[in-house]
């Protein structure tokens, strides 16, 4: 390097005046346009840093379908179907709303269930179809109608009934240790009208006097339902009519209890 500067300072003394001018200028300019070529990749790369420190606050499409993948893995897991009807967290846990069709079978016959009493639904109980259908036998209709109104009039036995008429309609309530255990109101004078019975505070079951229909509930949940007094029992609907019938239990008694002034 030294000999090649004494040999360029040899030949630039060796030059006419102008002519080391304009090699000097000439210099220049390359060592210009280099300094501004470094500056422009040195504001480069601070923009390029700039954006990737940003980027974690507003996600790339591949982590916002990492994040969505996960929610839904975790929604799963959160959600898992039991099939143990009497295991130990199932006897503590709470069920919520009315039957459901969890594993989609085509039947309403499972419960989500609440097992840290925050009211939102952690599992759902599935029930286990053969113990289902042969908890209830529905091969003699008349007979466990029958059954069944013998297990209501126990519930009424010995209550106390008062009554009332208002215009063309008789309403009626009967009451056992403190409690309405049998409510009624129809037309004083064709008979037609409903009957419901109360089990521990809840509809028990409801009597559609002019059509001979009898439903029966568990829990507030639709059961069973009767036909023409008996002769045909009906234990499985589909989700329009169990939303139906489960809606007259929650609502058919209260112009009843209004008329008596029960809150």
């Amino acid at each position: 390097m030294v000999s090649q500067a004494r040999f360029l300072a040899s030949k630039l003394t060796l030059m006419p005046v102008y002519k080391v001018n304009h090699m000097l200028n000439i210099q220049l300019k390359i060592i210009f346009l280099i300094v501004s070529a470094m500056l422009f990749v040195a504001c480069q790369k601070a923009q390029t840093s700039q954006l990737n420190s940003a980027l974690p606050a507003t996600a790339t499409v591949s982590q916002a379908v990492a994040v969505k993948n996960a929610a839904n893995s975790s929604s799963r897991t959160s959600t898992n179907f039991t099939k143990q009807t009497t295991s130990q967290n199932s006897a503590k846990a709470e069920t919520i709303g009315h039957a459901i069709d969890c594993d989609n079978d085509g039947r309403d016959n499972d419960y989500r269930i609440d097992r840290d009493a925050d009211g939102i639904p952690d599992d759902c109980l599935i029930s286990d179809d053969d113990t289902s259908m042969t908890a209830i036998d529905t091969t003699n209709p008349q007979n466990l109608f029958d059954i069944r109104m013998k297990l209501l009039n126990e519930l009424t036995a010995g209550c106390t009934e008062n009554s009332k008429v208002e215009g063309d309609i008789t309403y009626s309530i009967c009451f056992a240790d403190g409690q309405p255990v049998k409510a009624a109101e129809f037309l004083t004078e064709f008979g037609d009208g409903l009957n419901i019975w109360f089990e521990r505070g809840k509809v028990k079951a409801i009597l559609r006097t002019h059509s001979g229909e009898m439903f029966f509930f568990n829990n507030g949940d639709l059961e069973l339902k009767f036909e023409d007094y008996g002769t045909q029992v009906v234990a499985r609907f589909s989700p329009e009519e169990r939303n139906e019938y489960e809606e007259i239990a929650k609502t058919a008694h209260h112009r009843i209890f209004r008329i008596f002034n029960i809150e």
